[in-house]
């Protein structure tokens, strides 16, 4: 499984707007590769323009929690990859879970998690 993350500069889950970097973990390679995320900081637009990101680097699954994602994020996203809801609070808390995370994958998510 390829997963992407989203990750502040101390490695902590981040909205898509709020992270210096966009990690795609690969479990089957048991390798991570680390992208620039375009998106941070930027007020207008920014969760969309992670999402673009996210989408060409065709991770299988996002990791998300309530907030991270924004209507029209969601919207570029549904139907494209999975999403693996998520309580861990940074990347070595998501590493521990990740093949919990496996087996939950989701299609669509409830509005509570993608509303602004």
């Amino acid at each position: 499984m390829k997963l992407a993350v989203v990750l502040n500069g101390e490695n902590k889950l981040s909205p898509l707007d709020m992270g210096e970097k966009i990690d795609l973990i690969d479990t089957d390679e048991k390798k991570i590769l680390e992208y620039e995320n375009p998106g941070f900081q930027r007020p207008h637009g920014g969760k969309e323009i992670a999402m673009s990101v996210i989408l060409q680097i065709k991770p299988d699954a996002l990791a998300v929690k309530e907030g991270f994602l924004c209507p029209g994020s969601y919207r570029m996203s549904v139907n494209r990859i999975k999403y693996a809801l998520t309580n861990a609070g940074d990347l070595e808390e998501l590493l521990s879970e990740i093949n919990n995370l496996n087996h939950n994958l989701v299609e669509d998510l409830s509005v509570e998690i993608f509303r602004e």
